[in-house]
């Protein structure tokens, strides 16, 4: 597949998965933002103020990682982020959301544990949440983010939102739709104690393979 192709099918990508993240209540109509890295050393993101819910592929912006260039005046407002996972992770894809349980439970916690087995599955073994120093300073903590997306799958930036990192848009999508499922379950878990107790803790030891029969080539756990 040609250069050009290859942007013309990520564009339509880019394009897909932002209507979806509005459909499925993980975005406001315009907020957020999604990239992925074509190249090298550059990225499609999304165009700053673009409407989500209302996305086109023409509505995407083709930007360096390595250096700012002009098309970095219109990209996303979150773009320093995004550079900065490309820079120090493996992403070959990001999604930044706000799904409202996870940032409700930011503003409470510094980090988010799985208490449920598929949470573990997809988000082992945490999943962090970092503070901007002051209102609307998203891009002052972009190293920071980054940083915790080298082991993690998704970092929450505190009373905002999520950005999970995918060696494609559809594993990236995965994940914040993951994180929010997780949050559902750990506040539903804390409106349950009153009534229950405490909850029974995932086993300690972990299986050698997905559903624990080896033999089978499914993915080693351990």
């Amino acid at each position: 597949m040609t250069d050009a192709a290859d942007e013309d099918a990520l564009r339509r990508e880019l394009a897909q998965y932002a209507r979806m993240l509005v459909e499925m209540g993980l975005l406001e109509f315009k907020g957020g933002n999604l990239s992925a890295r074509i190249g090298d050393d550059e990225m499609l993101v999304t165009r700053r103020s673009s409407a989500k819910g209302a996305f086109t592929d023409d509505d995407v912006v083709r930007t360096s990682i390595s250096h700012l260039d002009d098309n970095a005046n219109i990209a996303s407002s979150t773009y320093e982020i995004h550079r900065a996972i490309y820079l120090q992770t493996d992403a070959r894809a990001v999604i930044h959301a706000h799904p409202s349980q996870t940032v409700s439970l930011s503003l409470f916690l510094d980090e988010l544990v799985p208490q449920d087995e598929n949470g573990m599955l997809y988000l082992r073994p945490k999943v962090s949440v970092v503070a901007p120093p002051s209102l609307f300073g998203w891009n002052l903590v972009a190293d920071q983010m980054a940083a915790c997306l080298v082991s993690e799958n998704v970092v929450v930036q505190k009373w905002h939102g999520t950005f999970a990192k995918g060696q494609d848009l559809a594993e990236a999508f995965h994940r914040t739709r993951a994180v929010e499922f997780m949050s559902a379950h750990l506040i539903r878990i804390a409106q349950l104690r009153q009534y229950f107790g405490e909850p029974t803790p995932l086993p300690a030891e972990m299986a050698e393979v997905i559903g624990g029969v080896p033999g089978r080539q499914l993915k080693r756990m351990v």
